[in-house]
């Protein structure tokens, strides 16, 4: 008898012990919760009125709107906590005032108005050309690019067969080489607004002689080859006037800067000839490995 009371007395306290535990978790979990709820976070807000429409970025550099400590609970899901998130954008709403920012309250100047336009920047225009996928740099070209545009030049003078990529007057090694085709380097550093779109409904085939094999169909144009760029409305003119051209396209880094580059239509060799590579010299002895004869400079 006396075992029996001794287990009743020994589940008794363990239950006691899983009920205290199980009340002291609870306890601790609703103060964490409050505590939680109660905690202050720095949140984007309000401080007076703001017009639709109106710029982010103004709206923080005159205090119309800036950072504030609100309670966690008394905060939308989509509050604003960093000037960056809105930063470049447009508020869709107005604004009384106190009201904490949300991401739905600003937008892209594109969303709000719903005009590509919008997307230029000042003092230029957009302007759509077509270029070869093998000149479009293959379609690796995206929006925001930087691009440089190339140009067929004119004929070098002198030049026996102007259809010929290449000449020489004679077989002589110092006689310099005519570039018959040379480019110029018409604009640089074109920033990409789009690529695609598609040209319509094909231009009908034109009629054959009868008995004659149709001419093959033009091969419709894909989404790559048009390149929509932005550039000065002044500067526009000229680069209709360049559409039979053949135009050339090269994508630049980031980092690319406009530099003069002169109009060649003939040089006395190639680097290929000369047995060393197209990069400069000092970019070969950065890339040199150790003990090689352009690192020791032997």
């Amino acid at each position: 008898m006396s075992s029996r009371r001794t287990l009743i007395l020994i589940g008794a306290i363990v239950i006691g012990g899983l009920a205290a535990f199980l009340t002291m978790n609870y306890v601790k979990g609703v103060e964490s919760e409050s505590a939680d709820k109660n905690q202050m976070v720095t949140v984007l807000v309000a401080a007076g009125p703001v017009a639709k429409g109106s710029s982010a970025d103004e709206a923080l550099a005159s205090q119309s709107i800036r950072t504030a400590e609100r309670r966690r609970s008394e905060l939308p899901a989509s509050a604003v906590v960093r000037p960056e998130d809105i930063s470049g954008q447009v508020a869709a709403v107005d604004f009384g005032g106190g009201e904490v920012i949300t991401s739905m309250m600003f937008l892209p100047v594109q969303e709000l108005t719903g005009s590509k336009g919008s997307s230029i920047d000042a003092g230029n225009v957009a302007i759509t050309i077509m270029v070869e996928p093998d000149a479009g740099v293959a379609g690796l070209i995206q929006p925001g690019d930087s691009i440089n545009i190339m140009a067929l030049g004119p004929v070098a003078p002198g030049t026996d067969a102007p259809n010929a990529p290449l000449s020489k007057a004679t077989g002589d090694a110092s006689t310099p080489w005519s570039l018959g085709q040379p480019y110029v380097y018409a604009f640089q550093d074109v920033k990409v607004l789009g690529v695609g779109k598609n040209l319509g409904t094909p231009v009908a085939a034109p009629a054959t002689a009868p008995g004659a094999e149709p001419a093959p169909a033009a091969a419709p144009a894909t989404d790559t080859n048009l390149i929509t760029v932005q550039i000065p409305a002044d500067q526009a003119p000229l680069l209709i006037s360049l559409r039979g051209a053949g135009l050339y396209l090269t994508l630049n880094r980031p980092d690319y800067e406009a530099a003069p580059i002169p109009f060649v239509s003939s040089l006395p060799s190639f680097s290929g000839e000369e047995g060393r590579s197209p990069y400069p010299a000092a970019s070969a002895e950065a890339v040199a490995p150790a003990g090689s004869a352009g690192a020791t400079g032997q």
